[in-house]
C-alpha cells in the first residue's frame, strides 16, 4: 500500500459534558456594551460554542505528552519542526466545533492579593463572563489512516487508547484551567473503525445513513476514573468542614434583596447556576499560593539559614517557578519571558450534607470595645449537618512535578487536612476550616491513601517524607 493511500477511517461521537465552568472568551465587549474584560465566545447565532481548534490543540497535547511521534502521526508535523530529516506530515484529524446546549451565562469577578499583605491590590479588579457547568454538546471527530501510519499501527493504538480515556475519565480546556475552569468529559462515546480493507465496512462508510463499521464500540464516560500524566503530582481528598464556611458571593446578596426586599443579610455563600455551593477555583489556588509562600518561609528559617541567604521574598521564586509570576512580578519585570502555573486546581462542588443558616453579629468599636449603633449585619454560611462526614472533595497537584514541588504539596495537604489552612470569608470568628477525611496522591503510576480513622504505615510514610526532604534540600541549594 501506498504511503498515501488512505486505509481506514475511524469515526468517533459522542456528548461533551462540562464538569466546570468554561472560559473561551472573545476578548472584551465593543464600545457602548458593558464593561467585563472577557465575553463568552459565539457563533453568528449567538450560541456559545467549543471550537474545533481549541479542542485540536488539547487533544494533540494529551497525545505528545505521552508520546511525542504518534502526536505528529495524528495532528500532524508541529510548525516549529525545522528538521531536514523529519518527514511533514499533514494532521489526520478533523474536529467540528461544538455547539453547547442548555448553556448558561455567568460572570465571575475576581481580585489580585498582595501576597505580603493579604489585601487586595489597586485597579486589579476585573470581570469576566463564562459558561457554567451542565452545558453539554455534540463532539464529532474523525481520523484518516493512511498508509503512512501502518509501519506505527501498535504505537498509534496505544496512543489512541490512551486519549479515549483521557476523554471518558476528564479533561480541562479554554483559559483559567489551572484556576478550576474548563474541565469536561466524554458522555455515550460512540467510536467506529472502518477499514476499508474489508467490503462491508466500504459499504457501510459509503450507505447514505452512515452504518456501523464492524468495528464499532460504546463507551460511558466515567469522571471518578480519571487518568493522570505519569508525571504530575495529584491529590484528590474528601474533607468535612470542621466549623462553617462562606465564599462570598455579594451579587447574589444584592439580587436576592432586590428580589425579597430583605436588606439585612449582607453575604451568602457563592452557588452556580443550578443552585449548587461551590467554593472556585481561584479563590482556592489564592489560598494554597499563599499558604506555600509561609510554609517555604518557615522551612527556611528552620533550617537555621542566615537571614541573608534567606530574605524575606525569597520564598517567592519558588512560589512562582510552581505557581507563575504575580501580577507583581509581572509589573516589575514586564520584558521576563512569561511563565505558565503548573500548579492546579478544581472548582469544588458541595452537593449535600450542608445546610445554609444566617447569623447576626455586632460590630464592635475597637477604642471603646462597645457595640456600634445600627450595625448589625447578617452573613448566610453553610454548617455541616452531620459531623465529620464527607462534604466536599478537592483536586489540586502539579503537573511535571519536582520531588520538592510533590513535598510542597504535601505540606500543603497537611495543613488543609489539621484546619491550619482557611478557606473563604471571615477567617477570624473560626470559618473555613476542614478536617481530613480521605486523601489519595498519584505519582509516577504510585498510588498512596491517607484515611483519618488508620495510621498509614511505615512504608508509605518514608515514600512521602522523601518528597518533603527533598523539598527542604531544595530550599538549602536555593539559598546557596
Amino acid at each position: 500500500m501506498k504511503q498515501e493511500s488512505i486505509a481506514a477511517k475511524i469515526v468517533a461521537e459522542g456528548e461533551l459534558v462540562l464538569d466546570a465552568p468554561l472560559l473561551i472568551g472573545s476578548g472584551g465587549g465593543a464600545e457602548g456594551e458593558d464593561d467585563k474584560d472577557i465575553h463568552v465566545l459565539r457563533n453568528k447565532e449567538g450560541i456559545p460554542y467549543i471550537p474545533g481548534t481549541s479542542l485540536a490543540g488539547v487533544l494533540r497535547a494529551f497525545v505528545e505528552a505521552d508520546d511525542p511521534d504518534a502526536g505528529a502521526l495524528i495532528f500532524g508535523t508541529p510548525q516549529d519542526c525545522h528538521s531536514k530529516a523529519a518527514i511533514e506530515l499533514q494532521s489526520a484529524v478533523s474536529i467540528y466545533d461544538v455547539k453547547l446546549s442548555n448553556a448558561k451565562t455567568i460572570v465571575r469577578d475576581g481580585v489580585s492579593i498582595d501576597g505580603a499583605t493579604g489585601v487586595a491590590v489597586e485597579h486589579h479588579k476585573f470581570d469576566y463572563e463564562a459558561i457554567d457547568s451542565g452545558a453539554h454538546g455534540i463532539l464529532q471527530l474523525e481520523i484518516t489512516l493512511r498508509g503512512i501510519h501502518a509501519a506505527e499501527q501498535e504505537n498509534l493504538d496505544a496512543a489512541l487508547e490512551r486519549l479515549r480515556d483521557r476523554l471518558l475519565g476528564g479533561f480541562y480546556l479554554g483559559a483559567h484551567t489551572t484556576k478550576g475552569f474548563g474541565r469536561a468529559h466524554m458522555s455515550n462515546l460512540t467510536v467506529n473503525r472502518y477499514d476499508f480493507r474489508q467490503p462491508k465496512d466500504v459499504l457501510a462508510w459509503l450507505s447514505p445513513e452512515r452504518k456501523d463499521a464492524s468495528c464499532h464500540e460504546q463507551y460511558e464516560g466515567n469522571t471518578e476514573q480519571r487518568v493522570y500524566a505519569a508525571e504530575d503530582f495529584v491529590i484528590d481528598a474528601d474533607f468535612a468542614l470542621a466549623h462553617s464556611l462562606i465564599v462570598r458571593d455579594y451579587d447574589k446578596a444584592t439580587r436576592d434583596a432586590q428580589s425579597s426586599g430583605d436588606t439585612s443579610i449582607s453575604a451568602v455563600m457563592k452557588t452556580d447556576s443550578r443552585g449548587r455551593y461551590i467554593i472556585p477555583g481561584t479563590s482556592l489556588k489564592g489560598v494554597l499560593r499563599h499558604r506555600s509562600a509561609y510554609i517555604l518561609q518557615q522551612l527556611g528559617a528552620a533550617a537555621t539559614l542566615p537571614s541573608e541567604a534567606w530574605p524575606l521574598g525569597r520564598e517567592e521564586a519558588l512560589v512562582e517557578y510552581t505557581m507563575g509570576p504575580s501580577p507583581e512580578t509581572m509589573k516589575l519585570r514586564p520584558n521576563e519571558a512569561k511563565r505558565r502555573s503548573r500548579f492546579l486546581v478544581d472548582e469544588a462542588v458541595i452537593t449535600q450534607g450542608v445546610i445554609a443558616k444566617e447569623q447576626s453579629r455586632n460590630r464592635i468599636d475597637r477604642f471603646t470595645g462597645g457595640t456600634i449603633d445600627t450595625a448589625l449585619f447578617t452573613t448566610k454560611p453553610i454548617w455541616q449537618k452531620k459531623r465529620e462526614a464527607p462534604v466536599v472533595r478537592l483536586h489540586f497537584g502539579v503537573k511535571g512535578a519536582e520531588s520538592w514541588e510533590a513535598g510542597l504539596v504535601l505540606l500543603l495537604l497537611k495543613d488543609l487536612w489539621l484546619g491550619r489552612t482557611a478557606i473563604g470569608g471571615e477567617k477570624s470568628i473560626g470559618r473555613g476550616t476542614l478536617k481530613g477525611v480521605h486523601a489519595t496522591i498519584s505519582y509516577h503510576g504510585e498510588k498512596w491513601e491517607i484515611r483519618n480513622e488508620k495510621k498509614i504505615d511505615a512504608k508509605n510514610a518514608e515514600a512521602l517524607q522523601q518528597f518533603v526532604t527533598a523539598l527542604v534540600q531544595k530550599i538549602k541549594e536555593a539559598a546557596e
